[in-house]
């Protein structure tokens, strides 16, 4: 009689609700995106005082804008004399106030109230508790981060945390010097997924060799579907005769200076939830940070960052661009697919988790976790 093969145990992956409900989805805009750090927008989008921002955050709209002192500062973009919304357009620069076009009360950068026409003199007084509700901000990394909370946890035990959990220290993220990066290109995707099928895609490899072919050709050992994330401070080696990180494997741009000879010969990649994903190799740093929009649409961002002086040099980045470029388009659309089969009826208790997608398992843990914490949900 022959042996009976022993069953593989497969862990549960969340169900199919968890990324089609609007219900679950507004408990972790609550929950989630109203309660942790999220990066918004890299911080040289406001290069000097009075330049801003307006970001939407968990349904809320911000205004982020580069005060006297050159600080970053952050407020809700709402009026406190009848709410209206003070700016519209996305950036631009303020004049001296941001000034309400409704009935012109007037707000300095730091948020105070400066002007309230016909408030009677008695009353102002109180003008130092009208100012505009603030929101917490940090400036790291080269990016801008908000949290919505009232008590915000520290950016150091979030979003700090997870980097030194992934790289064991932040001594070799510092040597890639991201505050120091230029912009060379950025790219805004709309994806017809939910955002957490996004985040469980980047975190796994499992797919890479059927999905990513150039991908693959610049790593072998992707080919063996096992990612980055398994390691403390682990890279994946370029393969042998791979020039450069670029979409045919031909030579890159100057390595960024202050990287050991091994670090210029791999590729790392990080996942800070809930919102970012941070990719490091040798000549530029590849930058994405998401944004839900409805429970099957998620704006992502993503922004290529290179050494100003090789830009300014005028050195050929479409290589380089475009193979992180195609990658995307590829876990895109295989999201988008997850994202249809996950309403369908015979996945309403969900799939499974291979041994390679632990890191899955956890992710799932956190966000059921912080929704089941939330009192509206």
């Amino acid at each position: 009689m022959a042996s009976q093969s022993p069953q593989v145990a497969l862990t549960p992956s969340l169900e199919g609700g968890w990324y089609t409900d609007q219900s679950v989805f507004d408990a972790e805009q609550r929950a989630i995106f109203a309660r942790r750090w999220l990066c918004v927008a890299r911080a040289s989008e406001i290069p000097r005082p009075g330049s801003y921002l307006t970001v939407t955050v968990a349904g809320e709209s911000v205004i982020v804008v580069r005060d006297a002192d050159h600080h970053a500062a952050a407020f809700y973009n709402v009026c406190r004399h009848r709410g209206s919304r003070l700016l519209r357009e996305h950036h631009g620069v303020c004049g001296p106030v941001i000034r309400c076009p409704y009935h012109a009360w007037a707000y300095g950068w730091d948020g105070a109230l400066r002007a309230a026409p016909n408030l009677p003199d008695p009353q102002r007084d109180n003008w130092a508790s009208l100012g505009l509700h603030a929101v917490a901000i940090e400036e790291r990394y080269g990016c801008l981060w908000l949290n919505l909370a009232p008590q915000p946890q520290p950016f150091a035990q979030d979003t700090v945390r997870q980097l030194l959990d992934r790289m064991g220290s932040d001594e070799l993220v510092a040597r890639w010097g991201l505050e120091r990066l230029a912009t060379g290109r950025q790219t805004v995707y709309e994806v017809a997924a939910n955002w957490k099928l996004i985040v469980e895609n980047f975190s796994e490899c499992y797919h890479c060799p059927s999905v990513h072919p150039e991908l693959t050709s610049v790593l072998p050992e992707f080919k063996r579907r096992r990612g980055t994330l398994h390691e403390i401070g682990y890279g994946a080696a370029y393969g042998d005769g791979v020039g450069g990180f670029t979409v045919d494997g031909r030579a890159g741009l100057p390595p960024l200076a202050g990287l050991s000879d091994t670090e210029t010969r791999r590729y790392y990649g990080l996942v800070l939830t809930p919102n970012v994903f941070l990719n490091l190799v040798d000549d530029h740093v590849i930058l994405h940070w998401l944004q839900p929009i409805a429970p099957g649409v998620t704006r992502v961002t993503c922004v290529w960052l290179f050494d100003p002086d090789v830009l300014a040099a005028g050195y050929d980045i479409e290589p380089s661009v475009q193979l992180f470029h195609t990658t995307n388009l590829q876990d895109f659309t295989v999201c988008e697919g997850c994202q249809l089969g996950a309403a369908s009826r015979v996945y309403a208790q969900g799939g499974y988790l291979v041994p390679v997608e632990q890191q899955l398992q956890r992710f799932h843990d956190e966000v059921r976790a912080a929704v089941a914490a939330d009192p509206g949900a």
